[in-house]
């Protein structure tokens, strides 16, 4: 299945606004997963403070105190501690006044944000895809933690409840999104750059990441 084209969306701390949790709301793309993956340090970092490119602590922003495995710069985690994968968020048009869309594409509600949050229904986690190691996991909708405001546009911003602990050694991450039907962000009229269809969808590739000893 072709993965979606993930657009890198940084959310700032300075300019971050929350609009809803996750019982309330939806949320947008952020981070780009497919940057390179940043050397192992030997070593999972003395705090948990997923920080993204700008700085943002993601650990901060969405209350969690478990690892999180998704950003560039948050690969690495505890053997033997529980962790979280969190996954670029989804980016939509502010209003439905200036949304633009792919001919033939009507929304269920005239809010592009309210829209998705409408027909999002989940995503499933698959862990060391392609191995004899695969394992999947699936959540509901209380994976799309809250909305966020980053310049100007809202931003559905997601995390995983805790998953089991991994052995040491190196794992990948693969992130599967469900849709009840196809959804369109409002940004542009390219059904690929700016939908997503209905059912099941590969929203990431492979992340690589590292599992390792804490240092006593």
């Amino acid at each position: 299945m072709k993965p979606t084209r993930i657009r890198a969306t940084v959310v700032s701390a300075a300019l971050v606004t929350v609009l809803a949790t996750a019982s309330g709301g939806a949320q947008a793309r952020t981070g780009a997963e497919d940057a390179p993956r940043p050397p192992a340090s030997g070593a999972p970092p003395a705090t948990n403070a997923c920080l993204t490119p700008d700085g943002t602590d993601l650990n901060a922003l969405l209350s969690i105190r478990e690892p999180i495995i998704g950003p560039p710069a948050c690969r690495v985690a505890p053997a033997g501690e529980k962790w979280v994968r969190s996954f670029p968020g989804w980016v939509t048009a502010p209003g439905a006044e200036g949304a633009v869309y792919p001919a033939g594409y009507t929304p269920s509600l005239p809010e592009p944000t309210d829209d998705f949050v409408l027909k999002f229904l989940g995503a499933r986690i698959v862990q060391d895809i392609g191995t004899p190691r695969e394992r999947s996991v699936s959540f509901g909708p209380e994976v799309l933690r809250l909305v966020v405001v980053s310049g100007g546009l809202p931003v559905a911003t997601f995390a995983t409840p805790p998953l089991r602990p991994l052995k040491p050694g190196h794992h990948t991450s693969t992130v599967f999104v469900r849709l009840s039907a196809r959804h369109c962000d409002g940004l542009g009229t390219d059904p690929e750059a700016n939908c997503l269809p209905g059912g099941e969808t590969q929203y990431t590739a492979a992340t690589p990441f590292e599992v390792v000893e804490r240092k006593r």
